[in-house]
């Protein structure tokens, strides 16, 4: 359906001391509705040598390229919105010694990226080339008071642009704009365990050359008790905090207004979780509170002003997790020795003082109350089985309605939705057959913002593993 079509290769040699996997990959389709098209390509080496004393070196580079219409990607005013970006990654990673453990990681990410405001036109276009590179420096020891990690690392990140950053004195070719920053941190951590308890402290030393405050200190603690092999109950308390993007500090475009003064997002989390585990099932529920000063949203007043990132004073976010897994192979051994049913639900409470504005993001203001899903696997005959996907979720917040293209002046409100999932697999030696059917019923919905998600999607696969 939509023209859907995929191919990845995926193969592994071992030469010497030396193991190498190579995967190739292409998938592409029309899309399930206007614009929503893409074409992507992956590349991905990875290399593990292995040394003397289980010491190891590992190589890994990658190349991605998507092209894809981005239909409201980032106002539902222009339909015709427009993405390509390639990527190339590389990366080393080493591990020495066993006692006193040296782990040195060297790495690297450039980014291009075009966005057409409406495709194949001057209207709107933008460029842009990131650069992500840095090394750490990972130094572990463990003795019989436990596991001591030390790690420092220096990240750089700089970005040209003709819409990001500062404007630059003389253009460099279709780049006009430039902004770099570096951070530097350090973390000291010990775990160590007593009787029952697995007890874990950290502390994080940051600083960040785009922000004015100098050095800045997040702390971390992590304790486990297990009472039982059946019960396990944990709790963990940190502080955190995000730099704004690039996109946060300098996107002005015909749709949004960026702000250059954006200060850190500054959060404080503390978590309780109990799990106990028993031969016909497993079961956990986690509860959880984060305090979150300065965070930084998209939001506008009206449908059709601007969206405008900014600071929200505070955004404080509780939330309740509670899953079981039931092994319904052992109660009914028909259904397959890995038969399972599992069943998660999450809820989530918000309350934040950033006024009556209109929330352009997902994850800030408009944000996922309840999520509820089921998932059965079972086996039907011999090499058949088939997985089961229940979905309901309610987001709330609101977002602008549009109808092809035009404001329609209004707001609206995400509605509650399910989806059913169902996907057979059948397998032959080294034969693999799949079916998927996603959306069985044709569920109607917006997810986030204005973007329509698929209705029934029809989808069948082939893999071969050849040794």
């Amino acid at each position: 359906m939509h023209n859907l079509k995929g191919l990845e290769l995926r193969g592994a040699i071992q030469t010497g001391i030396a193991d190498h996997t190579l995967s190739v990959g292409r998938n592409s389709s029309d899309g399930y509705a206007h614009n929503i098209d893409y074409d992507i390509y992956n590349l991905l080496w990875q290399t593990r040598l292995h040394l003397k004393q289980e010491s190891k070196m590992d190589f890994q580079f990658g190349y991605n390229d998507k092209s894809y219409g981005a239909n409201s990607f980032y106002s539902a005013a222009y339909l015709d919105q427009y993405e390509n970006t390639s990527s190339y990654m590389a990366t080393f990673r080493g591990e020495f010694g066993s006692i006193l453990k040296f782990i040195p990681i060297l790495y690297w990410h450039r980014n291009h990226d075009r966005f057409d405001l409406v495709k194949d036109t001057d209207f709107g276009r933008n460029y842009h080339r990131g650069d992500t590179y840095g090394t750490n420096l990972i130094l572990q020891y463990i003795s019989k008071a436990g596991i001591t990690s030390f790690s420092g690392e220096v990240r750089k990140e700089d970005i040209l642009s003709s819409k990001l950053g500062y404007a630059m004195a003389k253009p460099h070719g279709k780049y006009t704009a430039y902004c770099d920053r570096t951070n530097v941190s350090s973390t000291l951590e010990h775990t160590v365990n007593i009787n029952k308890f697995v007890l874990s402290a950290g502390l994080l030393m940051n600083y960040n050359s785009f922000v004015d405050d100098g050095v800045d200190f997040y702390p971390a603690v992590n304790i486990s008790y297990r009472p039982s092999y059946a019960f396990n109950i944990t709790s963990s308390w940190s502080k955190a905090s995000r730099i704004p993007t690039f996109t946060e500090l300098f996107y002005n475009t015909e749709t949004h207004s960026a702000n250059e003064n954006l200060l850190p997002e500054e959060s404080e989390s503390i978590d309780l979780g109990i799990k106990y585990r028993h031969y016909l099932f497993d079961a956990g529920i986690t509860g959880f509170i984060l305090w979150g000063d300065n965070m930084i949203d998209w939001i506008k007043a009206t449908p059709e002003d601007k969206a405008t990132s900014t600071n929200i004073t505070n955004l404080n976010t509780k939330g309740l997790e509670a899953n079981i897994r039931l092994h319904t192979g052992i109660i009914c051994p028909a259904l397959g020795h890995k038969s399972a049913l599992v069943l998660a639900y999450t809820r989530m409470w918000q309350e934040f003082d950033s006024g009556e504005y209109i929330s352009e993001s997902a994850d800030k203001l408009n944000y996922l109350r309840d999520k509820f899903t089921a998932q059965f696997s079972h086996q039907v005959y011999g090499g058949f089985s088939v997985n089961w996907f229940f979905r309901y979720q309610k987001r709330m917040g609101v977002y602008s309605l549009f109808e092809n293209g035009v404001s329609l002046g209004e707001m609206g409100t995400y509605p509650a939705f399910s989806t059913l999932d169902l996907k057979l697999k059948y397998h032959y030696k080294d034969l693999e057959l799949s079916v998927s059917a996603n959306n069985m019923y044709n569920t109607k919905y917006a997810d986030i913002g204005n973007i329509h998600q698929p209705g029934f999607w029809l989808m069948g696969g082939i893999g071969y593993t050849l040794k």
